[in-house]
């Protein structure tokens, strides 16, 4: 895989911005990349947005990448667009005030021992609740929150009860529908390579790419937002 990305990434360099040669390219590095194991996830509503103007930098940025000596290609790679997308999550939190307070995150030091929000907690014989301890009760609702809003969605695409995602497919194959892609591309662990799809059900790479990112993708987004509204 190093190898592969490697060559991909210098053939993207080697032609200049904006021209169709490297769009070409691009698009052939985007396939593999996107498919990568270990890139951020959300359950954020606004999580696709997110991940496509991670994507766009990517290819404005592409140039800009290097590879850590102490790690494979891969590794680096998916390092670097992790920490872009993790900022662009982050941002959606706090645009809609449901930014995580993480309970395990060191806020300081006490004697040289590092102190976290949840050492700060009070003593349990205590009634008194202080405004520290709301924000963090108040974080650890949205969590909670968050978390069973995306397990709607993972049962949703599981289930497809009204075959609103099946009805969805490529018009070259009719097994190929958006279930199936976001079973294989969203739920399973490591996500299945668009290549290996497209092989598997006769359908070309592009021809599949197009149809994810084009029709399944904002019928997820749209499908998460009428789930969260519920």
């Amino acid at each position: 895989m190093d190898e592969q990305l490697e060559k991909l990434i210098k053939k993207v360099c080697c032609y200049e911005v904006g021209t169709p040669e490297r769009q070409k390219a691009l698009n052939n590095l985007l396939i593999i990349v996107q498919q990568l194991p270990g890139i951020y996830k959300s359950y954020h509503r606004d999580y696709l947005e997110a991940l496509n103007q991670t994507w766009e930098w990517f290819c404005r940025n592409i140039d800009k990448f290097q590879v850590n000596t102490e790690e494979s290609v891969q590794k680096s790679l998916v390092k670097w667009i992790n920490g872009y997308l993790k900022w662009r999550v982050k941002d959606l939190f706090i645009a809609d005030g449901n930014y995580t307070i993480s309970l395990d995150k060191p806020i300081g030091k006490d004697e040289g021992k590092e102190v976290t929000r949840l050492d700060m907690l009070p003593d349990p014989q205590f009634s008194s609740i202080t405004l520290d301890l709301l924000d963090i009760k108040i974080a650890e609702i949205q969590q909670r929150n968050r978390e069973t809003w995306g397990t709607r969605i993972i049962q949703f695409i599981e289930q497809d009860e009204n075959q609103q995602l099946r009805r969805c497919y490529t018009r070259v194959n009719t097994d190929c529908h958006c279930q199936l892609l976001a079973k294989r591309l969203l739920l399973a662990n490591p996500s299945h390579k668009i290549a290996d799809i497209a092989r598997e059900f006769n359908v070309s790479n592009q021809t599949l790419y197009s149809h994810w990112k084009k029709k399944c993708l904002p019928l997820l987004k749209e499908i998460g937002v009428n789930l969260r509204i519920d």
